[in-house]
């Protein structure tokens, strides 16, 4: 018989299932399964304890079958021999040898259908746990996407309805947030009044001046954040979709790619292929200046290793496959990142391990009919750099929030307004601790969209995908994992694009950290 890797800790699962039923509660999942595991794990228990009975009673009656060697030498007397043979149900007779070893044998038999049962019942029990989700944070809001909580929000949207834009950003009255119009701020928020002035004169373009100012130089967002108030532009007129920008700029050419690819692909054409570089090397320095290790990596998989990084139940409809070959593109560069560690061992003193992966990502956003068709904001191809860290237990919640601060800290440098969420249950992964999204703001649709996604997945992928390390004291653990995007190349552009477009001369301010490459 195999040695299995548990999907779930099982000390914990009978310990406390309390969590997995209210995991299974909070996110909208069918409960039944959790006491079909149960049923399932307490026959494979029963089964392990008959099996592991016999495989003693074997072993007994292998020594016993020695002893009578010794007793016919007269090395043991009658009557202990005696009492040996009743402690495995025998009765001493002239044919004892030829009894012990059918004895043997019928147990042999035993053991044998034991195990084939028990592998059936393990087979049974491992496909229905592997699906379980994983256990929810306490802080992770209960509910369906409407209760995603606003944490943070960083930088000045331009608004066109301030009605709207107040429902947006409470939720629709769920969470406390005030909005204040920049030119309302009051002093005790304001870093440097002579650049607000010329931020608010940029924003609203008025005159021909154009300077790239970062809204970290003008206000105070941790002041702000603490007081919960949202500070924004009032702007007149529709403001322009990055679709309409990308296709008056000639920056894509999506018709073509059409004809030649399918629906959802693209050209990348001039400054805009050359931006896609930019924003991937600057993020890859970005990262490797905190610590991060750049890798590039395969960029397809094996079905049994990516089975042990996503559900691929739930998502092989979304990935594209190799027909034959059993192989998969990644849809994210954390796949490849994780397989890097699949059944190994880490040694404590090398953890914790922080990776960023540049990758293209390739989606073929099943369930997605209607949505997004026009531009390159839902694609089957895009470029990602993804930040990822494996890490001891005890320290996984720090290293998220330092994910998240990263990919913040990237946008920022973007200048590119956004919020930071904390997800509901019903709207985060199955394999999600706790997550958060960071949205960027788009004029043109006058809304914040998903730019960032960042988990916590604690033991989740490592069990299944048996990725442990070895403690000072040579015990071996599993290892948390954690992974985060710091920019989505493709929508990180088209963000840029519609936040930095002036409807005045169809000129676009680029955030500093790229426009040495290019400007347009």
């Amino acid at each position: 018989m195999h040695v299995p890797v548990f999907p779930i800790d099982l000390d914990k699962f009978e310990e406390n299932i309390g969590l997995y039923i209210d995991s299974f509660r909070k996110r909208g999942l069918d409960e039944g399964k959790i006491r079909v595991v149960i049923e399932l794990n307490r026959n494979r228990k029963e089964l392990q304890k008959r099996l592991d009975y016999k495989k003693s009673l074997k072993n007994k009656l292998s020594r016993i079958f020695k002893l009578s060697k010794d007793f016919k030498s007269g090395k043991i007397k009658l009557e202990d021999f005696k009492k040996e043979l009743e402690g495995v149900g025998l009765e001493y007779s002239e044919d004892i040898e030829k009894k012990i070893i059918e004895k043997i044998k019928e147990i042999d038999e035993e053991i044998s259908n034991i195990e084939k049962e028990y592998e059936k019942v393990l087979e049974e029990f491992i496909k229905t746990a592997w699906n379980f989700p994983n256990i929810i944070h306490p802080d992770v809001p209960v509910g369906d996407e409407s209760y995603n909580k606003p944490i943070r929000y960083w930088g000045v949207p331009k608004v066109t309805d301030e009605d709207a834009f107040y429902r947006l950003v409470t939720q629709d009255g769920k969470y406390d947030w005030r909005i204040v119009e920049i030119s309302e701020v009051k002093d005790e928020y304001i870093k440097n009044k002579e650049l607000l002035e010329t931020l608010i004169d940029i924003i609203k373009e008025r005159g021909d001046y154009i300077a790239n100012i970062n809204y970290d130089e003008v206000l105070d967002f941790e002041k702000l954040n603490r007081d919960r108030i949202v500070v924004y532009a009032k702007v007149e007129g529709e403001m322009p979709h990055h679709y309409d920008l990308v296709d008056a700029l000639k920056l894509a050419d999506t018709e073509k790619a059409s004809e030649v690819a399918g629906s959802r692909f693209y050209y990348e054409i001039g400054n805009f292929a050359l931006w896609d570089l930019a924003l991937s090397i600057e993020g890859v320095k970005f990262l490797e200046k905190r610590g991060y290790r750049p890798m590039i990596t395969p960029y397809l998989l094996k079905r049994d290793v990516l089975n042990g990084i996503i559900t691929l139940d739930d998502f092989e409809d979304m990935m594209y496959k190799i027909e034959g070959d059993e192989l998969f593109l990644i849809g994210t560069a954390e796949h490849s990142i994780t397989a890097f560690y699949y059944d190994s061992i880490i040694e404590e003193r090398e953890l914790p391990i922080k990776v960023v992966g540049w990758s293209p990502c390739f989606r073929r956003e099943a369930g997605a009919h209607g949505k997004d068709t026009k531009g390159l904001f839902r694609v089957h191809q895009f470029h990602k750099v993804e930040q990822y860290i494996f890490c001891k237990p005890d320290d996984s919640e720090k290293y998220h929030e330092e994910l998240i601060k990263n990919a913040e800290d990237f946008l920022k440098m973007l200048n590119i307004p956004f919020r930071t969420m904390l997800m509901a249950s019903r709207d985060m992964g199955k394999r999600n601790y706790k997550q958060y999204d960071i949205e960027g703001w788009f004029p043109g649709q006058q809304k914040y969209r998903e730019l960032v996604s960042g988990s916590n997945v604690t033991d989740w992928q490592s069990r299944r995908c048996n990725i442990r390390y070895r403690t000072k004291d040579n015990k071996l653990e599993f290892v948390h994992t954690l992974n985060c995007t710091l920019t989505a190349v493709q929508r990180t552009l088209l963000c840029i694009l519609e936040n930095g477009y002036r409807k005045k001369d169809g000129k676009v301010i680029i955030p500093r950290a790229i426009e040495k490459y290019l400007s347009i």
